[in-house]
C-alpha cells in the first residue's frame, strides 16, 4: 500500500519536529499525539518585536517566527488500562510571550572596589507562568563576579556574564523550579545563548549556543517532562526519571558526554540535524487563507 502524500504543511511540521510524531505513534503506550498549528508572523510583526525589546533575534530564530508562531506538541502516556496521562510536552510560545525576565540589571560595587553579585531590579515586570510571583519579590541574581574565578557551570561551561547592557528574555517555565531564558549578554549582540535559570539557587545552567539547537533538543529528548533538568544541578524528579528509563533510557547514561549533543553528529544519525533552511514561509494555501481572513476583517 502507498503512503499518502503528505500537505505541504504536514510536510512542513514533519520537518520542523525531525519526524518525531510519526515516531511517538509507534511506541508502545504513547497515545494521543497532538501539535498545535499556528500561524507564521510577518516580518513587520518580528520587527516591532525587535524594535520594542532594543535587541535582534538570531536568524534561525527569527525564520522560524516567520515560519510558524511557535508550536505546542502534546502526548500522553497509558499507565494502566484506564489511566492514561498526558505527560509529553514541547512548547514554543508565541513571540509575543517572550519577554523580558528581569529589567534594569545593575552591578553594585562595595566601597572596597570588589565585585558583588549584579542587583537587580524587576522595572514593573512580571515572570509568566502559573503561580509565578513578581520581580520584585525575588532576590538578586548571584552570578560570580570576575575576581572569584568560579564561572562555570556544573557541565564545565562559563555562565554568562551579566551588565547594565543584558538582557534575559524568558522562553519557557520548568514547574517552577528553573526558566530557559534567552539571554544577551549585549544589547549589540545578536547571538543570544540559552541557559536554564535555577529558581532555588538563581544559578546558571548552560543549555544551547543557538535557538536550532535548543529546538532539536527538545526533540532529541521526545518533550518528555522536564527534560531540561537533566541539565541542572539537582537532576530530574523521580517520577520523570522512570519515564526516561522506559522511553528514552540512553539519555540518561553517565557515560555519554553532554557535550554529545554536536551540531554535526555522526553520519549513521542524519535526521538528527535541524536546517534553518526549513523555517520559511507556510505554503501558499495557508498564506492565501490568511490573506483571505484579513481581508474580510477590513471590511
Amino acid at each position: 500500500m502507498m503512503n499518502k502524500k503528505l500537505s505541504p504543511e504536514d510536510a512542513f511540521y514533519e520537518n520542523l519536529t525531525l519526524g518525531l510524531i510519526k515516531t511517538l505513534s509507534t511506541v508502545p503506550r504513547v497515545c494521543n499525539v497532538s501539535l498545535e498549528r499556528r500561524q507564521p508572523l510577518t516580518a513587520c510583526q518580528v520587527v516591532n518585536w525587535e524594535q520594542r525589546h532594543c535587541v535582534y533575534l538570531p536568524e534561525d530564530m527569527k525564520k522560524f517566527y516567520l515560519s510558524t508562531d511557535g508550536f505546542v506538541l502534546n502526548w500522553s502516556y497509558q499507565y494502566a488500562p484506564n489511566d492514561i496521562r498526558r505527560v509529553g510536552h514541547i512548547y514554543f510560545p508565541h513571540l509575543l510571550q517572550v519577554t523580558l525576565l528581569r529589567e534594569n540589571i545593575e552591578t553594585t560595587h562595595s566601597s572596597s572596589g570588589v565585585a558583588h553579585p549584579p542587583a537587580v531590579t524587576s522595572g514593573g515586570t512580571e515572570l509568566s507562568g502559573a503561580g509565578s510571583s513578581s520581580a520584585a519579590n525575588l532576590p538578586p541574581l548571584t552570578m560570580p563576579s570576575a575576581s572569584s574565578g568560579t564561572g562555570k557551570d556544573k557541565w564545565g561551561n562559563a555562565t554568562p556574564t551579566i551588565t547594565a547592557k543584558s538582557k534575559i528574555f524568558e522562553i519557557n517555565n520548568i514547574n517552577e523550579m528553573a526558566k530557559v531564558c534567552m539571554l544577551y549578554e549585549s544589547t549589540s549582540s545578536n547571538n543570544p545563548k540559552f541557559y536554564l535559570l535555577e529558581l532555588n539557587t538563581l544559578s546558571w545552567q548552560f543549555l544551547a549556543e543557538t535557538f536550532s539547537e535548543y529546538l532539536r533538543m527538545s526533540i532529541a529528548h521526545l518533550g518528555l517532562p522536564y527534560w531540561e533538568l537533566c541539565f541542572s544541578s539537582f537532576g530530574l524528579p523521580s517520577w520523570t526519571e522512570q519515564l526516561f528509563l522506559l522511553l528514552a533510557p540512553h539519555l540518561l547514561e553517565e557515560h555519554e558526554l553532554r557535550r554529545g549533543r554536536v551540531l554535526n553528529p555522526a553520519c549513521e544519525h542524519p535526521y538528527n540535524i535541524i536546517d534553518p533552511n526549513i523555517f520559511r514561509g507556510k505554503p501558499k494555501s495557508v498564506a492565501k487563507a490568511a490573506a483571505s481572513t484579513s481581508k474580510q476583517s477590513n471590511k
